[in-house]
């Protein structure tokens, strides 16, 4: 195994701010960046997540580096001095972690000491590291440059890799569709024999947090059911639920689900190029959905706690078969924020109004749709469309397709986007305290109900003024079991 510095197959691309990072460290001899950031510099990716390794102590040094470059330090493990530097910059944040050699002492070899650190690693592709004063020079000792452009291989650098850390099985579902590698023999297997210990007895996830990271950068990436499909291969994705899987073409069915709507996210995109509408169905979508595409693209760029993506979250809860569970479960097995549970709650609501099914809708449909789901009636319009393109995997009746553009999705997504104040939530014609001063009523219940129900008709238009909203709070508050004894 080579530890010698040498020319790399291709020329890094390294972010502007490692530039800073050279000038402002204390001892650049003493550094080297390692794991994803070198991988994706050979790739040309941009990167903010800098990890640094060092034979001296990690948390001093990170220390050392956020003083001098002005940013937040975070002690993160005390037992590997790993410290963290968190710096806000106007491009997003970056995040430097700076851990000591894996094992090491102050006395220690540097070069046996960095070769059992980068072995200590998951895969090779990660294993590989730049001495932070040789920007140009690669140390490659397991050959992870050439299982990334020659071979197109994912490798454990060790035998026990995937075993020493079952995150890591998912991990590799990750990395081998993120770069287009396939899995060595040894690697798949691993991963197959370590599902049954990314769960407890009882079926609880061990590391939820690892756990739910590692999935939702799966649905983030560019092929999630691809994903979540060898998640099931490899005997994975049971862990990953918490329901059981469905059989047969049921599955299959959620797997279909789950890639039409990330077509649809990816119609959607500021990204979209020539070839991502190509397919004819999806050109038809994108007929209707560009009318309101900067809208979406707005609404869909939400994220939760951690960057946790909306769109993730969204391709989550289409996988979720319908009616079989809420977020709160979700939420529990996977430690989702309050927001995230919240929003599969309601995306599950949305699926009670059958959109699919429904005959051209009107305003006051439309207002009570909205009153129900809130903003996630948005993303309920999305879903629909993909588990209509499910249920039809061979062929799609264009007629009746484009019957569930226009007179479902467009109306609704009208009806947010640009009308919102009449039909969603229309400015109240009365309030309450109006209700008790001019009909006399005693606050209650009562009272909410005739607001409510004022204002489905004041979006259905039957109703425009204080005046005609009293008359009718008037005849409403008569026809009241309440007030009929």
């Amino acid at each position: 195994m080579r530890l010698t510095p040498v020319p790399p197959r291709r020329p890094f691309e390294w972010p502007p701010f490692v530039e800073r990072l050279v000038e402002v460290a204390p001892d650049p001899a003493r550094l080297y960046l390692v794991g994803g950031i070198v991988r994706d510099a050979l790739r040309g990716l941009p990167g903010q997540d800098f990890d640094l390794a060092t034979p001296d102590d990690g948390l001093q040094v990170a220390r050392r580096l956020a003083d001098a470059l002005g940013g937040a330090y975070y002690p993160v493990d005390a037992e590997r001095r790993t410290g963290r530097v968190l710096l806000e910059r106007p491009e997003g944040q970056i995040v430097i972690d700076v851990a000591s050699l894996r094992g090491s002492q102050p006395d220690d070899d540097v070069e046996r000491a960095l070769l059992a650190d980068l072995e200590g690693r998951d895969f090779t592709i990660n294993a590989m590291a730049v001495r932070l004063d040789t920007l140009d020079l690669l140390i490659d000792p397991l050959g992870g440059q050439h299982d990334l452009f020659e071979d197109k291989l994912l490798r454990q650098c060790r035998p026990t890799s995937i075993r020493e850390d079952p995150i890591r099985a998912l991990r590799a579902v990750r990395l081998a569709l993120q770069f287009n590698l396939h899995m060595t023999p040894d690697t798949s297997r691993a991963a197959r024999e370590t599902a049954p210990l990314l769960v407890d007895s009882d079926g609880r996830l061990l590391q939820p947090e690892r756990a739910r990271d590692e999935l939702f950068k799966m649905l983030k990436g560019p092929r999630p059911a691809a994903a979540l499909r060898l998640l099931h291969t490899l005997g994975l994705l049971e862990a990953l639920v918490p329901f059981p899987l469905p059989d047969g073409e049921t599955l299959e069915e959620r797997f279909r689900v789950v890639e039409r709507l990330a077509a649809l996210f990816a119609i959607i995109s500021p990204l979209r190029d020539d070839n991502t509408a190509a397919e004819l169905i999806l050109g038809v979508a994108v007929m209707v959905l560009d009318r309101y595409r900067r809208q979406l693209q707005e609404h869909l760029a939400r994220e939760f706690a951690a960057g946790r993506s909306l769109t993730a979250l969204l391709l989550l809860g289409a996988f979720t078969p319908r009616g079989v569970l809420s977020g709160e479960a979700w939420a529990e097995h996977l430690h989702l924020s309050k927001a995230e549970s919240r929003t599969l709650s309601l995306l599950e609501r949305t699926r009670h109004f059958e959109l699919v099914a429904f005959p051209p809708v009107d305003e006051r449909w439309m207002h009570r749709y909205y009153r129900a789901t809130g903003e996630v009636g948005v993303d309920g319009v999305l879903l629909a469309l993909a588990e209509y393109l499910a249920a039809h995997p061979i062929e799609i009746d264009p007629v009746e397709w484009g019957r569930l553009l226009e007179e479902v999705a467009a109306p609704l997504l009208d009806a947010f986007f640009r009308r919102h104040q009449h039909v969603v939530a229309p400015p109240p014609l009365v309030t309450g305290e109006d209700l008790i001063r001019e009909l006399g009523l005693s606050p209650g219940p009562q009272i909410g109900q005739i607001l409510k129900q004022l204002l489905e008709e004041q979006a259905a238009g039957t109703i425009r003024t204080k005046k005609q909203a009293l008359r009718l709070a008037g005849r409403l508050a008569s026809a009241s079991p309440d007030n009929n004894g």
